[in-house]
């Protein structure tokens, strides 16, 4: 008995020192570092992203009108979703502007347009009675555009209402700190955040902005 407790010895420290080099990374596999983007990197990708979004939405927006739109949402501030941050915004048509009754024709212009022009266009959705809105519901992720609304209420010269159509677009989720990305651009969480810088009127030829603060 005394034989055989000697001889499974050298076993059980193989064995041993087997456990311990696995448990120390020794001599065995190696993982490879998580890379993780420095603040200067996430903040150039939230950029780049902010600028595909927003030139995919204008391009649509020079369809309708290529003049000043109105600004609701601006666009640039990122908000946290499922997997990381996402864009929106909203645009309207100038007060008083009209398609002289033919905004139906050009939504159906621009249906069509956007068909070609790579977007994923949904089927017309339709409403119940007295609901006159013409909206089209489309996408396009290569363009980082999760989703995209035209929403047009047309305008009756007999009844004097004009044209009211806004545009409203939310940018794919993209990873990363929502939270980290807005204090770089605004600086740190105010009670009453500084929206200066913003504009009222934006053409959508202009260059979107996206600035990091320099506060802090």
């Amino acid at each position: 008995m005394t034989e055989r407790r000697r001889r499974g010895l050298p076993l059980i420290l193989a064995s041993a020192m087997v456990a311990a080099t696995l448990l120390t990374g020794c001599g065995g596999p190696q993982m490879s570092p998580v890379e993780t983007p420095t603040s200067e990197q996430s903040f150039a990708e939230a950029k780049a992203v902010n600028l595909a979004f927003k030139t995919a939405v204008a391009d649509v927006q020079k369809q309708i009108f290529d003049g000043e739109w109105r600004v609701g949402e601006y666009g640039d501030v990122p908000d946290a979703c499922d997997q990381g941050y996402e864009f929106f915004l909203r645009r309207k048509l100038p007060e008083g502007f009209s398609f002289n009754e033919q905004g139906p024709q050009r939504m159906e212009e621009l249906r069509t347009w956007m068909s070609d022009n790579g977007w994923q266009v949904d089927p017309a959705p339709s409403y119940g009675p007295g609901i006159d809105n013409i909206v089209i519901v489309a996408s396009k992720p290569d363009a980082k555009v999760a989703r995209l609304d035209v929403d047009l209420l047309p305008g009756t010269a007999a009844q004097g209402t004009v044209d009211v159509l806004e545009v409203r677009a939310t940018s794919t989720c993209e990873p990363g700190d929502a939270a980290a990305l807005l204090e770089q651009l605004r600086g740190p969480l105010k009670a009453v955040p500084d929206e200066t810088g913003i504009p009222d009127l934006e053409s959508p030829d202009a260059t979107p902005l996206f600035e990091r603060s320099t506060e802090g």
